[in-house]
């Protein structure tokens, strides 16, 4: 009786198991229910054999691009409700929530209570109303920038509509790319992240205001490692058969975790950081971390895009915040000579409007434009080789 009640139970569990080994093939081993892709193509990025020189990374004109975040609303505007003005407080490290602000209420004159450090120079906007859209891609054309990399939520979000709203009005000389949120939608496997790439891709890489090296589009990843390797393999994959090519600008946690990964950086275009903070904030040099970061880079014969940002406080959405002062623009200045000190490709501001982080250049009524300004001289820097 004993043991056939035990064969019993492990017949019941035998499900849960072929649940768990499938489950554990599509997170390892996301290829297995795609024959057709085992083969590849020749166009996809490969890991270099043992031995092997590396190449020179290619020759990119050097550009000043500002990370854009499109997730902003008002209840007169196209949201037609508040949207992360009225951003919750979270309580590290649980992520408990323990407040949000209230834009309904006022905070003084003029003023009302935001999740943001800094109070827009305007007030709170929608990102989706178009007269403020062409405002912004003036403004960051003004500053010197060459374009923005616009926070990018998935094919059904509303960040997915503003950004091709942004597009139908990029004005000449000015470039967009999105930049992909891996790190909150890589849940969606190996194959959301395909399907999403490729809805992004189809409906909108053609159009004359993305940016674009060789022809190809560009696409920067966020928290890229939170997809394994094989995920990513598999996304290259489905991509190419279905004709579409983009040009894939990556990020790492660190040096560290690159040589823990080899292989990781031949899946991929090119290299960035979204911003230095994590290393200002704990006393550490910038440019001796973007220096081993660029060398990781170069090493696989990828271009090295480098990241610079006037400051950085969260305590308005996080308890308790992280906090780089601005130090009257010197914190600023200093970022940038640690960025150009690692000759990188492309310089990346962190950022043009993340209100939440207080790492925003776009004019506030604390420090007006000088931050536009600061990034039209340095910007120029750069371009000139200097």
């Amino acid at each position: 009786m004993t043991r056939r009640r035990a064969a019993t139970a492990l017949l019941g569990l035998l499900p849960a198991l072929l649940a768990t080994v499938l489950w554990r093939l599509d997170r390892d081993q996301p290829l297995w229910r795609h024959p057709s892709l085992w083969a590849g193509t020749a166009s996809i990025p490969r890991p270099r054999s043992p031995g092997v020189a590396n190449r020179n990374p290619p020759m990119l004109p050097r550009l000043v691009l500002a990370f854009h975040y499109p997730w902003y609303g008002t209840p007169a505007g196209p949201a037609g409700r508040w949207r992360h003005w009225n951003h919750a407080r979270v309580e590290l490290p649980e992520g408990r929530i323990v407040g949000r602000h209230d834009p309904r209420r006022e905070t003084g004159p003029g003023r009302v209570d935001l999740g943001a450090a800094h109070y827009p120079i305007g007030g709170p906007y929608d990102s989706g109303d178009p007269a403020l859209v062409r405002s912004q891609l003036l403004a960051g054309r003004r500053a010197g920038l060459d374009g923005f990399v616009v926070s990018w939520w998935g094919r059904e979000s509303p960040e997915a509509r503003i950004f091709e709203e942004m597009l139908d009005q990029v004005p000449p000389g000015f470039w967009l790319a999105p930049y992909y949120e891996t790190g909150e939608l890589w849940p969606r496997g190996a194959e959301g992240v395909a399907a999403d790439l490729a809805a992004l891709l189809r409906g909108a890489s053609r159009r004359s205001g993305w940016l674009r090296v060789a022809g190809r589009p560009v696409v920067f990843l966020y928290a890229a490692h939170r997809l394994r390797l094989s995920g990513w393999e598999l996304v290259t994959r489905r991509l190419e058969a279905g004709g579409l090519r983009p040009y894939l600008v990556t990020d790492s946690p660190g040096p560290d975790w690159l040589g823990g990964h080899p292989g990781w950086l031949d899946r991929f275009d090119a290299l960035h950081v979204y911003s230095p903070v994590s290393l200002l904030a704990r006393g550490l040099d910038p440019a001796s971390a973007l220096r081993a970061r660029a060398a990781a880079a170069r090493a696989a014969g990828r271009p090295f895009m480098a990241s610079v940002t006037p400051g950085f406080d969260d305590r308005a959405v996080r308890t308790p915040g992280t906090v780089v002062p601005r130090a009257d623009g010197l914190t600023y200045a200093a970022a940038w000579r640690a960025a150009l000190a690692v000759e990188p490709a492309w310089v990346l501001v962190a950022s043009w409007n993340e209100w939440h982080e207080g790492s925003e250049i776009e004019p506030s009524r604390e420090f007006g434009s000088r931050y536009l300004e600061a990034t039209r001289i340095w910007a120029d820097r750069f371009r000139a080789g200097a």
